[in-house]
């Protein structure tokens, strides 16, 4: 019953956010910077996410639940809960997968894809998707909410990304939504609720040996 009331608030936050009427950024550059500040800002973020992955050979979408945790420079952990219980770290390059079978351990420099992902989670917090080369960037907003669309550059990139979505809210800038759309036509959408920012969060949940 928790997961069906979590998962209801999850869908009527995305179904608001798209609701809402949005415009081009009437000044985009300024709206960047403000985005960029906020983010320069947080050292800490723990909420609850709810992950949607839809794929043309699934007649249904495979809905995941969990705990996410970040803290700077780029620790990043996705403990899944429901279905099945599952882990996934992301710290300094490494990465660490666990679920009821097996523990495993990978440098992320080997596999472009989890590298991606991780440069997209870390970059959607920290400002640095705005600034690097490989996207190109449009801002448009309605009252509440921004809406960040990326379109990669490079071929590497467009093999298997054709867009990024962020939704962010305007009270301090942090995602609601990370949609990652594949050149496949899938793609995985992160919702994030709950989110607590700059409370103290254990280095241990980031151990990556």
């Amino acid at each position: 019953m928790n997961f069906i009331l979590t998962l209801l608030s999850v869908i009527s936050i995305v179904q608001y956010s798209f609701a809402q009427t949005f415009t081009a950024a009437k000044d985009a550059a300024a709206l960047q910077k403000k985005i960029v500040e906020a983010s320069n800002k947080i050292s800490t973020i723990q909420c609850d996410f709810a992950q949607e992955k839809n794929m043309s050979m699934l007649s249904e979408k495979a809905v995941s639940k969990g705990r996410f945790y970040f803290k700077k420079e780029s620790k990043v952990r996705l403990e899944y809960i429901v279905p099945i219980k599952n882990l996934i770290v992301m710290n300094t390059g490494k990465m660490l997968m666990k679920d009821d079978k097996k523990t495993s351990q990978m440098d992320m420099h080997r596999s472009k894809v989890f590298l991606q992902l991780n440069n997209i989670i870390v970059g959607s917090i920290n400002g640095s998707l705005f600034n690097g080369k490989d996207f190109t960037v449009s801002l448009s907003e309605s009252n509440s909410i921004v809406r960040v669309e990326l379109k990669p550059i490079s071929k590497m990139l467009k093999s298997f990304l054709s867009t990024i979505v962020l939704v962010l809210d305007k009270k301090d800038f942090t995602a609601m939504r990370i949609e990652m759309n594949e050149a496949s036509g899938d793609n995985t959408i992160l919702s994030f609720t709950g989110k607590v920012i700059n409370s103290n969060v254990d280095d241990a949940l980031f151990a990556v040996k």
